[in-house]
C-alpha cells in the first residue's frame, strides 16, 4: 500500500438530551476529563476551541471520508479501486445507488464526515455554553471574543459541510436540542446551509468588533491570522456555502448572488494554507491517494480541458487507441502540474473508462514525507467565486477581468476569456477542475452538480449515514439515492455531461 496513514476514530453523537434515543445526539469522549471540571476552566475551554478545526479538517480529508468518492463521481479523478467507495461511485453507467447499509464495507465514508462535523459543532456549542455561565477565557475574559468567534466559525463550517454533502441534518447548538431524533426532526440541507451562514456571520461580526490573533496551530496554517484576516477566511467559507449548495440548475438560478458577491469581495486575498506535518496531525490523506502513483489519475474530462485534442472520455473497449503525450496544450498546467502516464495500473475488467493518460504531480514533492504547504482554500477559489457572482449579476465584464488576472493567465498562460456568459462560466468551471485539483473537499462535485453535469444516476447528495439511522432505531433498508432508474434531478442526477 502506501505510507503509514493518520488514523483516527470518533464515536457518533450530536448532543446531550435526557430521554433522547440512545443519547443519539451526544458527543462522548472517554479520554476527556470530567465535563464540569473542564468546562469551568477558561484555559481548558481555549484548549478545546483550539482543536476544533483539526477535527473538521480530518473529517474532510481522511482517505476514508467523502473526498475520494466525490472526486471520482465528479469525473475529476478516475480510480477503479474499491477503497473508500470510489469504484462504487464511478461505475458507468451509474446504476449503483449509494450503499447505505450498516454492513457496507465503506459505510464509514459518509459517517466519518458526519461524525467529525458534529464532534466539532458540539464541542464548540459546549464551549460557548460554558462561557455563557460566566467562565472567562484569558485574564478577565481577554480572549473571550477570539474563543467565541472561533467556535461560531467551527459551527458554521461544520454545518456548511453537512449541507453540501447530505440531504438533511440535525440542527443543534448550545440552545437547541432535539428530544427525539428522527428523520422528521432533521432539517433539509437548505435550512442547514442558512444556519451555517448565521454562525459564520456571527463569527465575522465578532472579528470586526474585536482585535485578536488566531494562532497558526489552531488551523494548521502557515501563519497566525489577525482578526481581519480571519474575517476574510470566514467570508470565503460563507460564499462557498451559498455558491456550492445548489443541487441543479434551477437551484443555481435561485442563489442570492449579490450576497455571494458581498462575501467573496470580502474574502481571501491569499491562499489559506494548511501545513502538512508528516502524518502527525495535519494530513490531506485523501488528496494523497487521489494523485499517488498506482492510485488516482486525472480524469480524461479534465485532461481534455487543457488540451482539446485529447479524448474527453476513454471508450470502454480494448481497442481504444492509447493517447499520445500532449505537445501543444492550451493550458500550460498540463505540463507543469500534470504528468503523462505511459501505461495503466487499473484492471481492464473494471472498465476501460477508468483509464487516463495523465495524473497530477503538483504536490508530489510535499507528499514524499507529507511535510509542507497544501492549499485548503486557494485565493483562486475565492477569485472564481467573485467572478461567478458577477457573471450572475449582469457584470460579465467584471467577471472576465477577474478571470483574466487569475491563475488562468498567471499559471495556465491561457488566452483571455471574453465577457460572454457561456465563456465566463466555462472558464470558472475550468479553474475549479484544473487549478483546484484536490484542494478543499468536493469542489468539483459541487460544481458539476449545480450545472447538471454529474453523470445520470449519480447521487446529488447523500443520506443520513446508515449507522446513524440504525442508532435512531430505524430498520434496514435505509433510504438512499442514485441509479439511472431513480434519476429525478432532485436527489439523483437526471442529466450529465455525457
Amino acid at each position: 500500500m502506501k505510507k503509514i496513514k493518520f488514523i483516527y476514530a470518533i464515536a457518533l453523537a450530536l448532543f446531550l438530551v435526557q430521554g433522547c434515543k440512545e443519547d443519539l445526539l451526544v458527543v462522548e469522549n472517554d479520554n476527556q476529563p470530567d465535563f464540569d471540571k473542564v468546562f469551568s476552566n477558561g484555559a481548558a475551554l481555549e484548549n478545546l476551541a483550539s482543536g476544533l478545526y483539526v477535527t473538521i479538517y480530518n473529517g474532510e480529508h481522511a482517505a476514508g471520508s467523502v473526498q475520494p468518492m466525490l472526486a471520482v463521481a465528479a469525473d475529476n479523478v478516475s480510480c477503479s479501486w474499491g477503497n473508500f467507495g470510489m469504484r462504487d461511485m464511478s461505475w458507468e453507467p451509474r446504476n449503483n445507488a449509494w450503499n447505505n447499509a450498516p454492513t457496507y464495507s465503506y459505510n464509514g465514508t459518509t459517517l466519518g464526515l458526519w461524525n467529525n462535523m458534529y464532534s466539532a459543532i458540539n464541542t464548540a456549542s459546549d464551549v460557548i455554553k460554558a462561557m455563557g455561565t460566566g467562565v472567562n477565557v484569558g485574564e478577565n475574559g481577554a480572549d473571550n471574543a477570539r474563543t467565541k468567534a472561533f467556535c461560531r466559525f467551527a459551527q458554521g463550517v461544520g454545518y456548511g459541510n453537512l449541507a453540501l454533502v447530505f440531504d438533511k441534518a440535525f440542527l443543534v447548538d448550545e440552545k437547541t436540542v432535539i428530544a427525539e431524533a428522527s428523520l422528521a426532526s432533521a432539517s433539509a440541507f437548505t435550512k442547514v446551509a442558512e444556519s451555517a451562514l448565521i454562525y459564520l456571520d456571527e463569527a465575522a461580526a465578532l472579528s470586526t468588533a474585536n482585535t485578536f490573533t488566531i494562532p497558526k496551530g489552531w488551523m494548521g496554517a502557515d501563519k497566525d491570522y489577525s482578526n481581519v484576516e480571519f474575517k476574510k477566511l470566514i467570508n470565503t467559507y460563507a460564499a462557498r456555502i451559498l455558491a456550492y449548495s445548489p443541487r441543479n440548475k434551477t437551484q443555481l438560478a435561485a442563489v442570492n448572488w449579490a450576497k455571494v458577491k458581498t462575501y467573496a469581495d470580502g474574502g481571501l486575498t491569499s491562499d489559506f494554507i494548511v501545513m502538512q506535518d508528516g502524518y502527525a496531525k495535519w494530513y490531506d490523506e485523501a488528496g494523497d491517494y487521489l494523485v499517488y502513483q498506482g492510485w488516482g489519475v486525472t480524469d480524461n474530462y479534465v485532461v481534455n480541458m487543457m488540451d482539446p485534442t485529447m479524448p474527453k472520455h476513454w471508450t470502454d473497449v480494448a481497442t481504444f487507441p492509447y493517447p499520445k503525450e500532449s505537445t501543444a496544450p492550451i493550458d500550460q498546467r498540463l505540463v507543469t502540474d500534470y504528468e503523462y502516464v505511459a501505461s495503466q495500473w487499473f484492471q481492464a475488467a473494471r472498465g476501460f473508462y477508468h483509464y487516463s493518460p495523465y495524473r497530477n504531480k503538483r504536490y508530489d514533492e510535499m507528499y514524499v514525507t507529507a511535510i509542507g504547504p497544501k492549499p485548503q482554500i486557494m485565493k483562486a477559489e475565492n477569485d472564481m467565486l467573485k467572478a461567478e457572482a458577477r457573471a450572475y449579476t449582469a457584470d460579465l465584464a467584471g467577471a472576465a477581468t477577474i478571470i483574466n488576472a487569475s491563475t488562468r493567465k498567471t499559471r495556465g498562460q491561457m488566452a483571455d476569456v471574453a465577457a460572454v456568459s457561456a465563456d465566463v462560466i466555462q472558464a470558472i468551471h475550468h479553474e475549479r477542475n484544473v487549478e483546484m485539483f484536490t484542494t478543499g473537499m468536493g469542489i468539483q462535485f459541487f460544481e458539476m452538480r449545480k450545472r447538471d453535469l454529474l453523470q445520470k444516476g449519480t447521487p446529488l447528495h447523500f443520506p443520513i449515514p446508515a449507522k446513524t439511522q440504525q442508532t435512531m432505531g430505524l430498520v434496514v433498508p435505509f433510504y438512499t439515492f442514485g441509479t439511472v432508474a431513480l434519476a429525478d434531478g432532485i436527489n439523483t442526477s437526471n442529466a450529465g455531461w455525457r
